[in-house]
């Protein structure tokens, strides 16, 4: 069966379409699932496009033979928030697919592009500070948790989360 949808590289010119995609998805699986004033403070900070991931080239988006965008995601070798290199360890990086195409393998598919990447410049290990509303999905892809932790989005505003890991080797 082809895909109905392909996969490439995002440019700097996607910030728009991607923050759109990231405001759907986020805002369609959070609901509920935090409290209020925490989406509040949140949401407009998970849903605006990392202009250094854009640009990064291990950055990806699924689109539709029309050129919507229906799924983005990638990876960087650098942890989030600190800027730290551990050599062999990458993270993910901000996954979010259009809640029309939930379940319908956009998501692995930007996952498996990624994992192919980071295994051909030498990663063993990927890293991800998941929400707990992806949780799920990273466990289905077979990633472990081993911390729990609040993840930090700016000073003053965290988010209960999940640090999974997950062995390319």
């Amino acid at each position: 069966m082809a895909a109905d949808f392909s996969l490439r590289v995002t440019t700097p010119d996607d910030a728009v379409a991607v923050s759109a995609l990231l405001e759907a998805s986020y805002t369609s699986a959070f609901a509920g699932r935090y409290e209020d004033h925490v989406l509040a403070a949140a949401l407009p900070l998970m849903t605006r496009a990392n202009p250094r991931l854009l640009a990064s080239g291990t950055y990806h988006v699924a689109e539709t033979g029309d050129g919507a965008l229906i799924g983005c995601g990638g990876w960087t070798v650098d942890r989030p928030g600190t800027g730290e290199v551990v050599g062999g360890l990458a993270h993910v990086r901000h996954f979010g697919t259009h809640p029309d195409w939930a379940r319908r393998g956009v998501g692995r598919a930007l996952f498996v592009q990624c994992a192919d990447e980071a295994r051909a410049r030498g990663i063993g290990r990927f890293e991800c500070y998941s929400s707990l509303v992806a949780e799920d999905f990273y466990r289905a892809l077979g990633f472990a948790v081993f911390e729990r932790k609040d993840i930090e989005l700016r000073a003053g505003i965290r988010l209960a989360g999940v640090v999974m890991a997950f062995d390319l080797e």
